[in-house]
């Protein structure tokens, strides 16, 4: 869905077997086809004072080269934490927080041997860390590395990408041309991203917290310590510590309050990887973010391939699975993803019948609430017939259930004109009332991908808080379902792309042959072995998430927060709400930067706000 259509992309990488390669570590050059970019950031000034150890939330990237950084004082960009505090979060049961603890080195020495522990939050009940090695745990720690990103997402319009209009792009969040992204679990860290850690002189390294807090945790305060130390054995010595305060409500937060749909190609992660537990590692790592994962459907064999995501049965203890959502079905199946079945064919419709027969027979009803399936019957061609036609061809069945599935299509005009059921619009033409209309008419409208100013961007240089306010955009104007195109695009098979690349060794994923370029697209997720690319290969089999990953989950969970604090008090609720965005979609104004917050403080108080109006029992 980038310029011609993300049909043919998505074909290519789905079912394109041999496709042209390059280089190890290939990416167009700066300057290259398609239009002079913008270089990344270069390194400022080095830090200068002695070594610190400091934390933060979630709110902000901390680059490894960044230089002195006003975070590290606390105050007005870090609200969360103070020199000589505690990090203060707080949280409902099911959710999970996030936090970084950086510990820069002072410019006389490096740092040799870091280590950052948080052994466990006692309170009412006592959260621990669990044994190294569990795929999943309450506590879960991870190395932040920096991606090499030689130049700033771009095209053929100066200014200009796939993620941003002319005039919207954000600030860039790399440092020294490189952009901290991948997360890499501390007992998988390689030493080409070493845990323990190596901090050279000047240098920030970042370790990143997740803290999940079970559905039935107690309510009340929690307290632990996280400690840096350096070296090892009887030669380790104390860095700092920062103790850590957590109040957790008595309210429970909802699973996926959000309805999203990212498309994966389990055969790109089988190729990667190479072993198939990769694809069920995916899977739960994307539940585990309140996030509803699509692949596609072409027959009955399909469903039994995916039975596990479709009935929850993969996201249960007996699967391995621990966390948000258990046993909760992914609640999204599309026939023929990108239009797949191509021209509408009364012999398809034995095949698509088959295949709602073997839906039911799992126990999945798609006429039921909370299920949705429909036929995809192209991509981004708004004059295509085949949506109108295979809407005609269902109609014209004679089969009640046939009669009742819903055809849908990416196209970007108003839905109301558009003789399908389910219309989904890029985030720049989605226009509320316009959407409203449509619904009235008895349409569905979802909305894909993203560019600023209209919504957050889905590329890594977006701005880190892109896809968190995608989240807040969501719950305020009433987006039904959000779409992205792919998320393990580890090879650049589109028309005009550069073939398979090491996702660690550049930020540039997605190039075609309009002139486009981009950083992180169509990545949320890296692979956790490589044998095309062994230099950067982690050795276990699964994947890996992004930052990019973690703000949609915290989007989501805010959107829990705003149903929450709706159910509470309406007007409150969107009096807070409607601070953070005054404009948005097709609101938004050409040729200027996005209306929301570029950085965190403002999230961090409107979710406390939330926090404060539903965290205690009514009455």
């Amino acid at each position: 869905m980038k310029g011609a259509t993300r049909a043919a992309l998505a074909l290519a990488a789905a079912l394109a077997a041999g496709a042209a390669s390059c280089a190890r570590g290939c990416r167009a050059p700066p300057g290259g086809a398609g239009g002079q970019g913008a270089p990344a950031a270069a390194a400022p000034p080095p830090y200068r004072g002695p070594p610190r150890v400091w934390a933060l939330d979630d709110g902000e990237r901390v680059a490894r080269l960044a230089g002195a950084l006003p975070l590290m004082e606390g105050g007005r960009d870090n609200p969360a934490w103070s020199p000589g505090g505690p990090l203060r979060l707080f949280g409902l049961p099911g959710e999970t927080l996030a936090f970084q603890i950086v510990v820069t080195a002072g410019h006389e020495r490096p740092l040799e041997g870091v280590r950052v522990e948080l052994d466990a939050l006692e309170g009412p009940a006592r959260l621990g860390a669990g044994p190294e090695g569990a795929r999943f745990r309450a506590i879960e720690r991870f190395v932040v590395y920096d991606v090499p990103m030689a130049r700033r997402s771009g095209g053929k319009v100066p200014g200009e990408s796939l993620g941003w209009a002319a005039g919207a792009m954000p600030e860039d969040g790399s440092a020294g041309g490189a952009l901290p992204e991948p997360l890499l679990p501390v007992e998988y860290a390689p030493p080409w991203c070493d845990y323990p850690m190596r901090v050279a002189p000047g240098e920030h390294r970042v370790v990143w917290f997740d803290v999940t807090l079970p559905d039935a945790l107690p309510p009340g305060r929690y307290r632990g310590t996280v400690a840096a130390s350096e070296g090892a054995g009887g030669a380790a010595r104390a860095l700092g510590e920062v103790p850590i305060e957590l109040e957790v409500g008595a309210a429970r937060l909802p699973y996926a309050a959000l309805a999203t749909m990212v498309y994966y190609e389990p055969r790109a992660i089988l190729e990667r990887v190479g072993a198939p537990e990769a694809v069920t590692h995916y899977l739960q790592l994307l539940h585990r973010h309140h996030l509803s994962t699509l692949f596609t459907l072409r027959g009955p064999a399909d469903v039994a391939a995916q039975r596990g995501e479709l009935t929850g049965r993969a996201f249960t203890a007996e699967a391995g699975y621990a966390g948000p959502g258990e046993g909760r079905g992914v609640g999204v199946a599309s026939l023929a993803t990108y239009g797949m079945f191509r021209e509408p064919s009364r012999e398809r419709l034995p095949e698509i019948a088959a295949t709602i027969a073997a839906l039911e027979r799992e126990g999945l009803d798609p006429r039921a609430p909370g299920f949705d399936l429909f036929l995809y019957a192209v991509d981004e061609r708004c004059q295509s017939p085949w949506g109108p036609d295979w809407r005609r061809l269902l109609d014209e069945s004679g089969d009640p259930k046939l009669r009742a599935l819903r055809v849908g299509h990416t196209c970007g005009d108003d839905p109301s004109g558009q003789k399908v059921d389910l219309v989904m619009l890029p985030s720049e033409r989605f226009d509320p009332a316009a959407a409203g209309r449509a619904r009235a008419a008895g349409k569905t409208v979802w909305v894909y991908n993203g560019r600023l100013p209209n919504s957050g961007g889905f590329l890594s240089d977006a701005g880190t808080l892109s896809l968190r306010a995608n989240g807040w955009l969501q719950a305020t104007y009433g987006v039904e379902r959000w779409f992205y195109w792919e998320s393990t695009f580890w090879s650049d098979k589109n028309p005009g792309g550069l073939g398979p690349y090491d996702p660690f060794a550049t930020a540039e994923t997605f190039h075609n042959r309009d002139g486009d370029w981009a950083n992180g697209d169509g990545v949320l997720v890296y692979p956790g072995r490589q044998g095309r690319y062994p230099e950067h290969s982690l050795g276990f089999a699964g994947v890996v998430p992004s930052l990019r990953l973690k703000q949609w989950r915290r989007g989501v969970q805010d959107g829990a927060y705003l149903r929450l604090g709706r159910e509470r008090d309406r007007g409150r609720a969107e009096a807070i709400a409607s601070s953070l965005h005054p404009s948005a979609f097709s609101r938004a104004r050409e040729g200027q930067q996005a209306t929301w917050p570029a950085r965190g403080r403002a999230y961090f108080e409107a979710r406390r706000a939330l926090f404060d109006l539903v965290a205690r029992p009514p009455g």
